[in-house]
């Protein structure tokens, strides 16, 4: 089974596609993945019985629990190209009664979210700095029930996105400067293309376990390959 799953892993690697070549420019892409701590994989190995927050080993794999990390079905993961003159993007968000429809979004400064609110009853968002450092708040106008608004972020850094009306809408948002950023999913590729020849700066980010930066160099006609494993342990010690 081991070798099954290694043989899975090399055959997707392979199949990552490469941005299509353009003249006088260059191409970022790669796979990124995120993963348990490699201690508590191994554990989970030489344990079957092993339970944790990541998943309980039974026969046949690993069975989840409501409660637990299952980061090979994760789908907010995010890497970010740091590109000067960047145009503004949006991002789109929806509060619903239950909670948020994303728990995180990576955006650049001065990018905006249209912010819908699906629940029934008018919210006060709000965004703020979780740094210990930091405690700049930015305040938004009040948004009815029904409604939709477009919000411009003017915070950089690690952020939350909060309602004063209920403590369940919350979305953490990581924000920097002439960021260009891909969502995808555990295992999928990402790719940016049409990039003039230089050095560029990757962070690649999952909210609940922090952030990974990298510098490239791009090279006119050519693309240059950075697949990530985001884990406990890489974004402590990422090199």
């Amino acid at each position: 089974m081991k070798y099954l799953i290694l043989l899975s892993v090399v055959i997707l690697s392979a199949c990552t596609a490469a941005p299509k070549v353009i003249k006088g420019k260059g191409g970022v892409y790669g796979m990124l993945s995120a993963d348990s701590h490699p201690a508590i994989n191994k554990k989970m190995e030489n344990d079957p019985g092993a339970v944790s927050i990541y998943g309980e080993m039974k026969t046949g794999g690993i069975k989840y629990q409501a409660d637990m990390v299952n980061y090979a079905k994760l789908d907010e993961l995010y890497v970010g190209l740091i590109q000067a003159n960047l145009p503004p993007q949006q991002h789109q968000l929806t509060a619903n009664t239950e909670g948020m429809s994303l728990k995180s979004i990576a955006l650049a400064l001065g990018d905006t979210i249209q912010l819908h609110n699906n629940t029934k009853q008018s919210q006060n968002f709000f965004v703020a700095e979780t740094s210990s450092t930091g405690q700049r708040i930015q305040t938004l106008p009040s948004l009815d029930a029904g409604a939709t608004a477009i919000f411009k972020i003017e915070l950089e850094g690690d952020l939350e996105l909060l309602s004063e009306d209920n403590e369940s809408l919350k979305t953490v948002l990581f924000s920097k400067k002439n960021m260009l950023t891909k969502r995808v999913s555990s295992g999928d590729n990402y790719q940016f293309d049409n990039l003039a020849p230089g050095s560029y700066q990757l962070i690649f980010w999952y909210w609940r376990l922090g952030k990974i930066q990298q510098t490239v160099q791009v090279r006119a006609e050519e693309n240059v390959r950075a697949d990530k494993i985001l884990t406990v342990d890489s974004v402590i010690n990422p090199y």
